[in-house]
């Protein structure tokens, strides 16, 4: 592990005597390390100038791989440690997941006894799928469209999809266009509206909702990411916004919000789906977790695919 963590300490220090101290060890043993580790991959990690050491391309290329094992050792160390106790499990799950998936699966690893220990964090779809691809999360329950695809470093993933989801506007039921039977898209040009901060799906499908019928997006009236903050002002104004369906109908049914009609208004479904990694999945806690969102979104796990082991040469 002092190998992986001089190429990291290198990085991120730029300089091979400040990444000794950090390891605490001599100058001469940290040389020795970087040659040995060079050895092993068979290429030039670091590049050495009178300025200090910077990473070549393949030093760079495999510091991305290695830093997903320094955060897999990471856990491990902090699970040995609490022997003793139920095992942590983090979670990142997008703000819909907390209303319309999380609290049913969790109720139900209640009633079978297995809750452990969850840390639950909020978050945009493509933040927490790169901090689960970077080792730091477990498991993340959001969104799989465009906007997060980049974030997807699918060959070290499994993705089950859970349920699917479009976005709605919204508006309170005294709003004069909520009892409309159809509103146009040109009729929102000139509307006040609430919108998440700029890079988060909702953001995006707002400005896809203008785009696509060749009309600028209009600049928010108020700028909210918290997306039942959002919800409750606009259930006491005229302001306008975009939210999952899913949630919407939560708030529909207590006569707070109307979703607004017509065709033009109509998205595309996009699915929400359980992300985990597969080097991870096998975990109890992981396997316990993700059965439950499955059996809750109604669908269940498949079994785990049987690859048949190579012979030997």
């Amino acid at each position: 592990m002092r190998h992986v963590r001089l190429l990291d300490l290198i990085a991120s220090g730029g300089s091979l005597g400040n990444a000794a101290r950090a390891l605490k060890v001599s100058q001469p043993a940290a040389t020795l390390l970087l040659r040995e580790l060079e050895e092993v991959v068979g290429a030039a990690l670091v590049a050495r100038s009178a300025r200090g050491c910077r990473l070549t391309a393949a030093g760079q290329r495999a510091l991305d791989r290695l830093r997903v094992a320094l955060a897999s050792v990471d856990r491990a160390i902090e699970a040995a440690r609490s022997a003793g106790d139920v095992p942590l499990l983090r979670l990142g799950c997008v703000q819909l997941a907390g209303v319309a998936h999380l609290p049913e699966a969790l109720a139900r690893l209640e009633r079978r006894g297995t809750l452990g220990r969850i840390h639950v964090e909020e978050g945009r779809a493509s933040d927490l799928l790169a901090r689960l691809g970077a080792g730091e999360l477990d498991c993340v329950v959001g969104w799989v469209d465009e906007s997060t695809t980049h974030a997807l470093p699918v060959e070290t993933l499994s993705i089950h999809p859970l349920a699917y989801g479009r976005m709605q506007v919204v508006a309170a039921p005294r709003h004069p266009l909520a009892a409309r039977r159809q509103v146009s898209v040109a009729e929102l040009v000139d509307a006040r509206w609430i919108v998440a901060r700029r890079g988060s799906r909702t953001h995006d499908a707002f400005v896809r909702l203008f785009l696509d019928r060749g009309l600028p997006a209009p600049v928010a009236a108020v700028e909210c990411s918290a997306l039942h903050t959002a919800l409750h002002l606009v259930a006491r104004t005229r302001l306008l916004a975009m939210a999952p369906d899913v949630v919407v109908a939560g708030y529909a049914r207590q006569g707070l919000l109307v979703p607004l009609a017509g065709p033009e208004l109509q998205r595309d479904a996009s699915p929400v789906c359980v992300i985990t990694r597969r080097d991870s999945e096998a975990l109890p806690v992981v396997r316990d977790l993700v059965d439950a969102l499955l059996a809750a979104g109604g669908r269940r796990a498949p079994a785990p695919v049987r690859r048949a082991r190579t012979p030997p040469a």
